[in-house]
């Protein structure tokens, strides 16, 4: 008997039929995902990139414990090498910030690092003690804000002002600032100079492919994170940027603190900033600062005048809009028993600011 041959299925009786359809639906199915990729791409395109102001302020509910920075420790003088707790509340603000719920009276101190106090103990810092002081000698409850944070400069400080302080409504807004914006200004030419992390308009952050859409294909190259040193490849020639031009871009700021501040019932108070900046440098801050101004092409004394020449305006808007002024460039010794590097308030000089500038406000207070 004869075996007979396994009878075929209509699939395989059709299989180049079969094969066929299903290349084609695959085909159909890749061209789909093309034509939408090229819709999307072209949306994207279309759409373009979003940009927006940028409030530089301490990361809300954050809390930080870090060391000092090791090119730092290796020229501050008397800095522990441990970490330093930063928390921060849901409002911006450095912990400890609103200590009453409902306070007699508020101050909100706004500036860059020298502000922001980092590098110490949390009741340390001064800002916080101005409130504790205040309270002591008048016997009210006086909530003290810190807005401090690295790098900022008189144009975010007026961002924050107008973004959260002034809903706030407290009773008096202090601002000290100086070498930040000797810095921004010497080194980028202006305040609206494009720049990856402290200029004032900044792109959306985006995925990889709409970033990579953007790069491409509309051509914008965007203010993508500068490594190591912030400002590499950004300088202006600093001779473009006399004593005088630099007074005059910081004094419209300040111009512009007062008159915000007034015309919202907030009492402004100007300090100029308290520093090391003495004739003659110690070797330790000799070696801190020399590598910023020998890369502008100019010396020490001709940093140390532009450097000067702010904290005069501070004086001089003080005067002329009839504003405090807590000059802590003269008040403050220029020692390493109150700074432990050309800027930086110590545990120590923190409480001895703090007793300057809780004494000064006491009259506005009472």
């Amino acid at each position: 008997m004869t075996a007979q041959a396994p009878r075929q299925n209509r699939f395989e009786k059709n299989s180049k039929a079969v094969l066929a359809v299903v290349y084609s639906v695959i085909g159909l199915a890749l061209l789909g995902a093309c034509l939408l990729a090229v819709k999307i791409v072209r949306d994207e395109v279309n759409r373009g990139y979003e940009r927006y102001l940028i409030l530089r302020e301490p990361r809300p509910t954050s809390d930080l414990a870090k060391p000092p920075p090791r090119n730092l420790m290796a020229v501050a003088d008397g800095l522990e090498d441990k970490p330093y707790r930063l928390r921060v509340d849901e409002n911006g603000f450095i912990i400890p910030s609103a200590v009453h719920e409902k306070p007699d009276a508020s101050i909100v101190f706004l500036g860059g690092s020298t502000t922001e106090c980092q590098f110490m103990g949390e009741q340390e810092r001064f800002p916080y003690l101005v409130g504790r002081n205040l309270e002591g000698t008048l016997g009210k409850r006086i909530n003290s804000y810190n807005t401090g944070h690295a790098g900022n400069n008189t144009l975010h400080c007026l961002l924050i002002l107008q973004g959260k302080v002034l809903p706030m409504r407290p009773k008096v807004a202090v601002l000290m600032e100086c070498i930040n914006d000797l810095t921004f200004l010497k080194v980028l030419g202006g305040y609206w100079t494009p720049h990856a992390t402290r200029g004032i308009v900044q792109d959306k952050e985006y995925n990889p492919i709409k970033t990579w859409i953007i790069r491409n294909l509309i051509g914008h190259k965007g203010t993508s994170a500068v490594l190591g040193d912030e400002f590499l490849g950004q300088e202006v020639k600093p001779e473009s940027m006399t004593n005088e031009q630099l007074a005059d871009q910081f004094r419209k700021n300040i111009e512009l603190f007062v008159y915000i501040c007034r015309q919202h019932g907030i009492t402004p108070v100007l300090m100029t900033q308290f520093n090391r900046f003495s004739e003659t440098l110690p070797e330790n801050l000799v070696r801190q600062i020399a590598p910023m101004h020998q890369r502008w092409g100019i010396t020490y004394q001709q940093y140390r005048e532009s450097y000067n020449a702010l904290n005069d305006v501070m004086r001089a808007v003080a005067k002329e809009q009839n504003v405090q002024l807590i000059d802590l460039d003269r008040l403050v010794p220029k020692s390493k028993e109150y700074m432990y590097d050309v800027v930086h308030l110590n545990a120590n000089g923190s409480r001895f600011v703090a007793d300057i500038v809780a004494r000064s406000l006491e009259p506005v207070f009472r």
